[in-house]
């Protein structure tokens, strides 16, 4: 069988004259289906490229994609960590949404130098069947609106055994283990690529199982949004957006709260807080702004910026923008109901229902899982105490007296401060440690001294001198409590506090396994819309990939999807169908 696939730079193409050397950066987005019903979830891939070399890319690490209305409003926004050439992600649909084509758009921060027309689209239809769809019926059948109910049914096409688009031709070919199954059956299905001369292509692909009522093959899924418009390759202005080839970049500008004028070359930082000292330094530049590139940073965190000095009359901050905040003129089109694969339509409504409904009991253990504890900033201390190992003392007074006799309470200023003895006895520090509650720096230590210690788990104490960039402490005393979430002490108005967005933790799409006799004879009902999708589906250097997985309880035609990039980047999506019993 032939498998069409386009190169991954066509719809980007740099004409004569453009700039070579400028990089230029590609996104192209996957879903794991065409049609959904409202409350679903999306299951999305987004590959990188370079689209001068035409290749896949590793150079942006932060993703950022959002689902948009038809005007052009984000209803859903994320930001995807991608440790390679791609990423992964959801998108939940939220109820509420009406029945229409939405578009998901996906760019990175250095793609914001270039028009928003250089961004990766893709167009997915969703269907809300618990609100009115009378202005989605087809102008060609309102004369017979009154006339029947299944004007306001979605049309769907089901396409033949095995189809690809047309354009440069790739040999392929998915095969399934058995010509159809039962319910709960084990299905084995095998992929291979190979070019025109027989050679086998390597590919970076995704692979899903759906419904083939749920895939739309009216529309031409590699093609970018109608009317797209080819860009010369140059800027929108000079590059006024840095990349994040590390990290996420959170910036913004700090000023003081009474005259509102900004902290001009303040030493600030940033912390993450919680259960691991996650923490960095920099200082505001002429006008006050400032700049840090975080690692890790995943899920909703309390973030606290604060300058080194402590203010009475306090500072506010105001971060910079993550999204993209302009748009283009794109839209997806419009999403009419018909008459045809209407019970099929209906049926995938129910399942979402009956899936819903049973989620808690399939799924039960696999949810509320603690994402792990991001590293601290200083690495391995000099010294961790865990206070459940020694006896309880009324305060944290009393632990440093008793049982950290490196630590020193002194009095400088009528202010209490921590003071290290240095490992070295030839030579002592003569400034104050740099101290940290739940990742976060203190300026004063009086409310620290009186915390009661059977709120803190652990003490990390590094005493030697720390070097970092143009900032050295004489030590470093980190308190992490029991609860992480800095809680037990007040602070000033000094002191920024918010919840920020990180990237989207990572989810497992779940895909049960029906191989002993209690899972397959169960009563919990199977009835999924995506049988399986896996983002990380490649074809080895022979060309070839394997997946297993089990049939629902839902009789029916289903189809097994491939997409994504070759080695050499061309766009590759081929579908074949096989059924359930």
């Amino acid at each position: 069988m032939t498998l069409a696939v386009t190169r991954a730079a066509d719809s980007y193409a740099q004409p004569a004259g453009s700039d070579p050397g400028r990089f230029r950066e590609g996104l192209m987005i996957t879903t794991d289906r065409d049609i959904y019903i409202a409350g679903e979830q999306v299951w999305l891939k987004i590959n990188k490229f370079n689209e001068a070399g035409e290749r896949p890319s590793d150079f942006s690490k932060i993703l950022y994609a959002e689902l948009l209305n038809d005007a052009n409003n984000p209803v859903v926004q994320l930001k995807l960590f991608s440790a390679g050439t791609s990423a992964s992600g959801t998108i939940v649909l939220p109820d509420t949404l009406t029945s229409g084509n939405y578009l998901i758009r996906a760019y990175t921060k250095w793609m914001l130098n270039y028009p928003e027309k250089d961004f990766a689209y893709r167009t997915i239809s969703v269907l809300n069947p618990f609100r009115s769809v009378d202005r989605l019926i087809n102008p060609a059948q309102r004369a017979g609106k009154g006339k029947t109910d299944d004007s306001r049914k979605v049309q769907v096409a089901v396409d033949a055994p095995g189809t690809a688009a047309t354009d440069e031709q790739v040999i392929g070919d998915i095969q399934f283990d058995k010509p159809e199954y039962s319910a709960r059956q084990k299905i084995g299905i095998g992929v291979s690529l190979r070019d025109a001369s027989g050679a086998p292509v390597a590919a970076d692909l995704s692979l899903s199982v759906v419904k083939s009522t749920l895939k739309d093959n009216a529309r031409e899924r590699l093609a970018s949004v109608p009317g797209r418009e080819v860009t010369d390759g140059s800027p929108l202005a000079d590059s006024v957006w840095l990349p994040e080839p590390e990290g996420e970049i959170i910036s913004g500008t700090i000023r003081n709260k009474k005259t509102n004028e900004p902290l001009i070359n303040a030493d600030i930082s940033l912390s993450v807080v919680g259960r691991s000292a996650v923490c960095q330094f920099g200082k505001t530049n002429n006008r006050g702004g400032f700049l840090f590139v975080v690692k890790d940073l995943s899920g909703p965190k309390e973030i606290v910026i604060q300058p080194f000095l402590h203010d009475e009359s306090g500072c506010y901050v105001e971060l910079n923008e993550s999204f993209c905040s302009t748009f283009s003129d794109a839209t997806p089109g419009k999403f009419y109901l018909d008459s045809i694969a209407a019970e099929n339509i209906n049926s995938a409504v129910i399942s979402m229902q009956v899936n819903n409904l049973y989620k808690p009991f399939r799924q039960k253990g696999d949810t509320n899982k603690r994402a792990p504890d991001m590293k601290d900033f200083y690495g391995l201390p000099s010294r961790k105490l865990v206070l459940s190992d020694f006896i309880e003392l009324t305060n944290i007074r009393e632990v440093v007296k008793e049982i950290m006799p490196e630590v020193r309470v002194f009095r400088k200023y009528d202010k209490a401060w921590f003071k290290i003895v240095y490992d070295n006895p030839y030579q002592q520090f003569e400034n104050q440690a740099l101290v940290m509650v739940d990742g976060v720096p203190l300026n004063e230590i009086e409310g620290l001294l009186e915390m009661p210690s059977k709120d803190v788990e652990r003490i990390d104490v590094i005493s030697v001198r720390y070097f970092y960039g143009d900032f050295v402490f004489d030590g470093i005393l980190s308190f992490i409590t029991k609860k992480g979430n800095l809680n037990n002490l007040k602070f000033d108005e000094s002191v920024f506090r918010q919840i920020y967005e990180g990237c989207q933790e990572p989810e497992k799409f779940y895909s049960p396994v029906y191989e002993i006799d209690s899972l397959r004879t169960s009563r919990i009902p199977d009835f999924r819309n995506t049988l399986h999708w896996d983002p990380q589906f490649r074809t080895g250097k022979d060309g070839k990939a394997s997946a297993v997985l089990y049939a629902s309880d839902e009789p029916g035609e289903y189809s097994a999807i491939i997409e994504g990039i070759t080695s050499n980047g061309k766009r590759v999506r081929y579908a074949r169908n096989f059924r359930i019993k």
